[in-house]
């Protein structure tokens, strides 16, 4: 039995099916003002949206084909779009303990697997290059616990010691929602101490079926450049090295690594020309790559002017092309290739733009674009509390009644991609070139088993005038009829959900069908509001459909009932971890001076990002009586059903 470790917890039932044995417990409340916090996460910077077009045009054309179209992608899963998570945080946004985890951070896994049929989650980055495994525990009994790098490297990426509750409380996770998880490996001492041979060993053991893969190496291209390696470390020696790891580390002829993670100085094709695809094949399970599409680690770039970048079609399929052939490679090789770290600027993103709805809008084009291009799965990057980028942040104070999380407008897109794919991994999706190819909107066509199934629609445009339509567009669409030669199949009606903002920079109060997590710091990972499903009547003249997509906007067009029950229908019922006492509550009272030198905002024991300044109140030690935590424990079952 496992014995929970929460301050001031108190065991609650609540109303539910017994979907899983676990009891929640809960923090002690406050009455404690709310600080004013200035970390990254809760920055307010406003951008100005580029001009609308003086050529927008308000119409558009879709001509789909029953039994699919030239071009479209291989199978994909609903679990493409997935989490990247720096190891150095993992703890805190997971759970300290296999027998504490939060709450919140299992919400907001569960509306993705609601929706997608499961969730795709890595653990790694740079941190993992020179973590080591203590087997036996730290000494200050911390899951994680960090120590001052001594790399240059722009990141100032820190040295990580973990020990197995890590492991094990990913194991957890995967027994309450579908997890299915990557690992990396550290590379830097090529296993001369052992520890990357228990990582592998622990690791395999500990997560068994729910490991998807070992990522062998983070960015070899940049060991010379960051001082990680010697300085003119090339490709052959990242060869030399990978294969004495692979001859060396216990992966019991299982092929599931994961490499070679190029990022920035070499690129795939170089990899594949020096072998390493036709050396280490036997091994290898995924091909993958790492990229941003800016660089924000010196912090001058001037983000007002990279902010047209983020609302252009244009921008996202230069983003994912030049990956076409290498991903084809890949797959002729019976390989799965796949994106495994990225977001909208390395080094915690860029305010204005990561932390806005554009970057909802452009996440959205970028998944789709990256399923049309042969990705298996995408993998948006977590930092600490200091980055913008963050699809969700835990609040910086170690009081979690006072503020709660806070969800980023990038999550939105990862519910929408998971509901473009849906459930059956057979999802091909097709670019439509709306426009010919217009930089400002997207469409995107989805097929599965030859039937076209689900329509992605994209409005990059902010009107002059906020809340007006003058740059709305209609997409009418049809399929077969008309001059094909083919059966007019354009059903009678079709559904829809949009995605909405107030505007392009909205960082609060944007939905999904209706739905939202509210403002910053105020989510427990569930959605709120009634479900708005537009049915649209379709025009049986003439064999069309007209959709109406709002600037700006992202419309998800369900084309039969399969496609709709397939995505999580009218009501995603999935379990949910429920973040309040309905029994009884414990008030505290806490000073506003102890609650600013609290391990929240300025304690002793930072445990932060890889991210620079990134070290603020994201550390393991940080959370202990912070958060609700959820326990596995023999007493009952105790979730609750929320309407997502």
């Amino acid at each position: 039995m496992m014995i929970p470790r929460i301050l001031f917890g108190i065991p609650i039932l609540l109303a539910g099916s017994a979907a899983a044995g676990v009891t929640v417990y809960t923090s002690a409340t406050g009455t404690a003002a709310m600080a004013q916090y200035t970390v990254a996460s809760t920055d307010q910077t406003f951008l100005n949206p580029p001009a609308p077009p003086a050529d927008f045009n308000p119409a558009t054309f879709i001509q789909l084909y029953d039994g699919g179209m030239n071009g479209m992608g291989q199978p994909t899963p609903g679990s493409l779009l997935g989490f990247s998570i720096e190891l150095s945080v993992a703890a805190m946004l997971m759970g300290d303990k296999p027998d504490v985890l939060r709450p919140e951070f299992l919400n907001y896994c569960a509306i993705l697997e609601a929706r997608a049929g499961g969730v795709t989650i890595r653990v790694g980055g740079n941190t993992q290059d020179k973590a080591t495994l203590n087997i036996n525990g730290n000494p200050n009994g911390h899951t994680i616990e960090k120590y001052k790098g001594t790399d240059a490297s722009p990141t100032e990426t820190p040295e990580v010691h973990f020990t197995l509750d890590l492991l094990t409380a990913m194991a957890e996770i995967s027994k309450l929602v579908k997890v299915k998880w990557f690992f990396g490996v550290p590379f830097l001492k090529t296993n001369s101490d052992g520890n990357a041979a228990i990582v592998v060993q622990n690791s395999m053991s500990i997560l068994g079926d729910n490991l998807l893969g070992l990522q062998l190496a983070n960015e070899p291209d940049l060991y010379g450049p960051h001082f990680k390696k010697w300085q003119d470390y090339s490709i052959p020696d990242f060869m030399n090295e990978t294969n004495y790891m692979l001859t060396n580390l216990p992966f019991q002829g299982n092929p599931n690594v994961v490499g070679p993670s190029v990022c920035c100085m070499w690129t795939i094709g170089q990899l594949f020309d020096a072998g390493y695809l036709n050396q280490f094949a036997p091994h290898l399970k995924y091909v993958d790559v790492m990229h941003y599409p800016h660089n924000n680690c010196q912090g001058d770039e001037n983000v007002q002017e990279l902010y047209a970048a983020y609302l252009s079609h244009t921008e996202v399929v230069n983003l994912v092309s030049p990956y076409y052939d290498a991903a084809n490679v890949a797959i002729a090789a019976g390989k799965q290739f796949m994106m495994m770290e990225t977001n909208t600027a390395s080094c915690g993103g860029f305010p204005g733009i990561s932390d806005s709805f554009a970057s909802a809008l452009w996440a959205t084009d970028y998944a789709m674009q990256m399923a049309f291009g042969n990705f298996t799965y995408g993998l948006l990057h977590f930092g600490g509390q200091n980055v913008y980028y963050n699809p969700f942040t835990p609040p910086p104070t170690n009081m979690t009644s006072v503020r709660k999380w806070n969800t980023g407008p990038i999550f939105y897109a990862q519910i929408v991609a998971a509901e473009a794919l849906g459930k059956s991994g057979n999802a091909r999706v097709v670019d439509l070139a709306l426009d010919g190819n217009s930089p400002n909107r997207a469409g995107y066509a989805i097929y599965e088993n030859g039937v076209a199934s689900r329509l992605v629609l994209i409005n990059y445009v902010q009107p002059a005038v906020a809340g007006s339509n003058a740059n709305d567009y209609v997409a009418t669409f049809a399929i077969g009829g008309g001059q094909t030669g083919l059966p007019a199949l354009t059903p009678a009606s079709v559904r829809v959900k949009y995605l909405r903002a107030a505007s392009v920079n909205s960082k609060d109060n944007i939905t999904w069908a209706g739905q939202s997590f509210g403002v910053q710091f105020m989510s427990d990972g569930r959605l709120y509001g009634d479900l708005d499903v537009q049915t649209v009547p379709c025009n049986a003249a003439d064999g069309t459909c007209n959709i109406n997509v709002p600037g700006p906007s992202v419309a998800l067009v369900f084309l039969n009932d399969e496609a709709y029950q397939n995505s999580g229908g009218d009501h995603v019922e999935s379990v949910t971890f429920a973040t309040t006492v309905t029994t009884q509550k414990i008030y505290l009272t806490m000073d506003q001076a102890q609650l600013n030198a609290s391990n929240g905002r300025s304690g002793s024991d930072p445990l932060g990002a890889t991210s620079e300044g990134g070290s603020q109140t994201s550390g393991a030690a940080a959370m202990v009586g912070s958060f609700i935590g959820v326990v596995s424990f023999l007493v009952g079952a105790v979730v609750a059903r929320v309407l997502l």
